[in-house]
């Protein structure tokens, strides 16, 4: 082993010594040889000369003794490599345009990939994550996952024989921190005291929950996330076992989570937030009472036995859904269970559209890999002459094969070099114009998948581009060559330049008719009136201690201390210079939380049980429909009089009165939730686009905030100014602390900002798909550009001897319009059936707009015909200005 080392140095770090002794030692030989021919009478001359034609001669001997060296291939690949440098720094321009190419295709690939890679591609952060399940409440009657009622949680827990572990959070709760300057608010989160166990997650500090903690009465204990006991604690190692006092209450620091830990989940699970600064046990009673059937805030994960498949799983759950309907028909009737895996649940709204930028951003770099072999195409054929004599001097075509593709290698090899490094720096720029709503984005980075993939693409995109010269070259004759007379190669060249821009303008058309439905996909979405005004209005999130939530007490009139603090607020609000109007409401159209009641309507049939009527449910104060601009259609809105002590009013809007009273006037009629209490309508307001812009209005139901019977402590204040909404938020901030400093404000939004906020997805993927596209669109023309140019000055001497015959300037400019035409036109052809093959996979991604449009598919091809007529009108402008004297001239 370590003579072959040794030797595999000397060959490749002392060739010329090598090489000397050989020569040495052939030299000797040959002496030997003569003088032996010499003793037996022949002259010394003739001697020398009969030895060396024995031998074969002394330069092909060496190079056999060479090929048969320890490492001839890597001392040839080294000698590949020096001539590729040396020949590739000659021709700098040329190398540059290249390098530069591929690097900004090897680039763009490499960023489009690593959000992949960090959304779909990476298992989730737990040990065997494909054992961890999502369980939801179903509905026999669709497909809608439902979160889960705790009682329900309670008997699947009890009765499975699937699970490893089945724990739950509730992602409610909210904790207030009491600070030297303002209260803090802390978002929480109830779990059972084997969350993180199933999950397989160790404390940085402390321990976690212990099963005697997840009682009522001994729960009064915290595990903070790693960025809390940072930022609010200080870092300090001797936090576990410290006291805090949280919503006024004595809790006891017993963990922390570590700094790499990350709850994955859709923000759309938690009502638009999945990050949480602390964590407490849910502590259920055991059992729950029935009222908590018919509750549902719980998400419920569970973590499968092993060997347990699936299949097997949700047999089990069936049976578990089957006996609740049985036992407590009036919650559970036509009830199932549904058991999807964490990660499939995670991206399931964004693997199609993140598969559709990745395979856009490959046609990219298929495009650029076509304009760079159009230029090899255009090199090979002034390095006809350089190979012609290489073979004519005895060089293999196997060996000038090696040589041309270590070349391209090269290339390749710094324009990925140059992506990577574009990509370590767009990095930063990336995370920031991520959509919020985005899964998994704090997992979107460099790892050693990206490297790889880079890797990878480097040498694949090194080999591509040089296929269709590296198989030029074997057309190459040595003798025709040498006399400039190889048109039949010429001839083949320039075939294949016509079908690679083919390809290309093919491919452009492709990406921008994507790009185009996307961009009027999201245009449309834009224009969707939300049903409420969007200026001049500012938005702010309070968080209520518990002292004005009575306990959590369930019933009308129970919640007078929060009335009270809401009249003493806008009354101070109200005299904000600037503000014109001001409510509160519990949850805001666009903003990501959303709440739902059974309700029954006063006269009609009673449902069969476990059947019910549901519509959304929407606390607002006085005041709120005129604040954020929704029209009352019919009757009246609400005013400061409809409080406790008045009669129980509600107000639904027009889905709701479409719905369940057609054509019927639905004022005057009444309606009652699961307190009993009979509430009467006394108007109709226009529809709201609550869920999202491209979701349908769904029924609603308003009610004033004095007169609802739950609790709902974090109340959200609506303002409309007649100045820049953001420029009263300090004096909102201090009328809030002169009313109750120990309540804190955070999320202070303008209406305009949830509104945006609210298409961050699609606003996402539309700018990453026209940018390809006009990428595309600018790279094809380039390449068209170039292709024009190349035949004009291959055929100078045919346009030449045309206009000394008689043909016009104009003849000659309509010829090489023509060709161009011929080209795009075949291009567009193709495209197009490629775009209605594209418009399929995508059309779950568009909104207002049919996947065959006909106006887009018409823009594009349009935009694309004339990119590229004005790209082939310079090469045809000088071919028509060709002077017929120069040209004959011309070589």
């Amino acid at each position: 082993m370590f003579r072959h080392l040794h030797a595999l140095w000397r060959n490749i770090f002392r060739k010329k010594r090598i090489d000397q002794e050989l020569d040495e030692e052939l030299r000797g030989y040959l002496d030997l040889v003569a003088a032996e021919k010499v003793r037996y009478g022949m002259a010394p001359e003739e001697a020398l000369r009969e030895a060396r034609r024995g031998l074969g001669g002394i330069e092909q001997v060496k190079q056999s003794v060479r090929d048969i060296r320890i490492g001839v291939s890597m001392d040839t690949l080294i000698q590949d490599l020096r001539y590729a440098l040396r020949t590739l720094t000659r021709n700098p321009a040329f190398s540059s345009v290249v390098v530069l190419t591929l690097a900004l295709g090897i680039g763009a690939n490499t960023v489009i990939f690593s959000v992949v890679n960090g959304v779909l591609l990476k298992p989730l952060p737990y040990p065997d994550p494909d054992r961890v399940l999502m369980l939801w409440e179903t509905h026999l009657s669709n497909s809608n996952l439902g979160t889960v009622a705790p009682a329900n949680f309670f008997d699947w827990r009890e009765q499975n024989r699937s699970f490893e572990k089945m724990a739950a959070i509730d992602p409610y709760p909210d904790f207030i921190l009491n600070g030297p300057d303002e209260a803090k608010r802390l978002a929480g989160a109830a779990v059972s005291h084997d969350f993180f166990s199933l999950l397989g997650v160790r404390m940085a500090l402390g321990r976690d929950f212990l099963a005697e903690e997840d009682r009522q009465g001994n729960n009064h204990v915290v595990i903070l996330s790693y960025s809390t006991w940072l930022h609010s604690f200080g870092g300090r190692a001797d936090v576990v076992g410290r006291p805090i006092a949280l919503n006024n209450a004595a809790y006891t620091i017993v963990g922390v989570l570590p700094r790499d830990f990350s709850f994955v989940s859709k923000a759309s699970d938690f009502q638009s937030r999945n990050h949480f600064d602390l964590w407490t046990p849910l502590a259920l009673a055991s059992p729950p009472p029935e009222w908590q059937r018919g509750t549902h805030p719980l998400l419920v994960f569970g973590r499968l036995k092993p060997g347990v498949s699936m299949q097997q799983a949700q047999a089990d759950l069936n049976q578990i859904a089957t006996n609740l309907e049985r036992l407590y028909p009036a919650h559970d009737k036509q009830q199932g269970i549904t058991a999807v895996q964490l990660g499939q649940h995670v991206v399931a709204g964004t693997r199609m559209a993140l598969l559709t930028l990745l395979a856009a951003v490959g046609m990219v770099l298929i495009i650029a890999c076509a304009n760079i072999a159009n230029l090899l195409l255009s090199r090979a054929a002034t390095r006809r002459k350089e190979i012609a004599v290489r073979v004519a001097l005895g060089a293999s075509r196997k060996r000038i094969a090696r040589q041309l593709l270590t070349e391209n290698l090269v290339l390749a090899v710094v324009g990925g070099m140059l992506g990577l490094a574009f990509v370590l720096l767009s990095m930063s720029a990336l995370a920031r114009h991520l959509p919020a709503d985005l899964p998994r984005t704090s997992e979107i980075g460099m790892d050693w998948r990206v490297l790889i993939f880079t890797g990878l693409l480097t040498l694949v995109t090194g080999v591509l581009f040089g296929l269709i010269p590296l198989h030029q070259t074997r057309r190459i004759s040595a003798n025709d060559s040498l006399k400039q007379g190889d048109r039949a190669v010429v001839a083949d060249q320039s075939r294949l330049r016509s079908a690679l821009i083919v390809g290309q303008v093919a491919i452009a058309l492709v990406l921008l008719t994507g790009a185009g439905l996307m961009a009027k996909s999201l245009w449309m979405l834009l224009r969707v009136s939300p049903g409420f005004q969007t200026e001049h209005i500012l938005t702010a999130r309070l968080s209520l201690p518990p002292q004005y939530t009575n306990g959590y007490a369930f019933g009308t009139g129970k919640h007078r201390r929060i009335s009270q603090f809401q009249r003493e607020l806008l009354e101070r609000v109200h005299g904000i210079p600037g503000v014109q109007s001001a409510a509160f409401a519990a949850y805001l159209p666009l903003g990501g939380t959303n709440n739902s009641w059974a309700f029954d309507i006063d006269g009609r049939p009673a449902k069969p049980t476990g059947v019910f009527d549901i519509t959304n449910y929407r606390p607002v104060s006085a005041g709120y429909f005129e604040t954020i601009g929704i029209p009352v259609q019919q009757g009246r809105g609400f005013d400061p009089g409809d409080n406790e002590d008045s009669p129980l009013v509600v107000v639904i809007n027009a889905s709701m009165a479409r719905t369940y009273w057609n054509q019927q006037n639905p004022v005057g009629q009444r309606v009652r939730f699961s307190d009993h209490e009979w509430r009467t309508v006394v108007g109709v307001t226009a529809d709201v686009h609550h869920e999202g812009l491209g979701t349908k209005p769904e029924p609603e139901m308003y009610i004033p905030y004095a007169q609802v019977p739950n609790v709902e402590a974090r109340p959200l204040i609506v303002l409309r100014t007649s100045i820049e909404p953001a420029s009263v938020t300090s004096a909102l901030r201090k009328a809030v602390s002169e009313v109750d400093a120990n309540i804190p404000m955070d999320q202070v939004e303008t209406m305009k900002q949830i509104v945006y906020g609210s298409v961050g997805q699609s606003r996402f993927r539309t700018a990453v798909l026209v940018m390809f596209g006009l990428l595309s669109l600018f790279v094809a023309s380039i390449g068209l550009y170039g292709v024009m140019s190349y035949s004009v000055s291959q055929r100078t001497r045919e346009f030449g001897i045309r206009m000394a015959i008689g043909s016009s300037r104009g003849a000659v400019l309509r010829l090489v319009f023509g060709e161009a035409v011929k080209l795009v036109s075949v291009g567009v052809g193709l495209g197009l059936a490629g775009a209605v093959l594209l418009t399929r996979l995508i059309a779950n991604l568009l909104y207002g707009v049919a996947p065959f449009d006909a106006t887009t598919l018409a823009s594009v091809s349009i935009l694309l015909v004339s990119v590229a007529l004005v790209a082939s009108y310079v090469p045809a402008r000088r071919a028509a200005n060709i002077n017929p004297i120069d040209s004959l001239r011309y070589e």
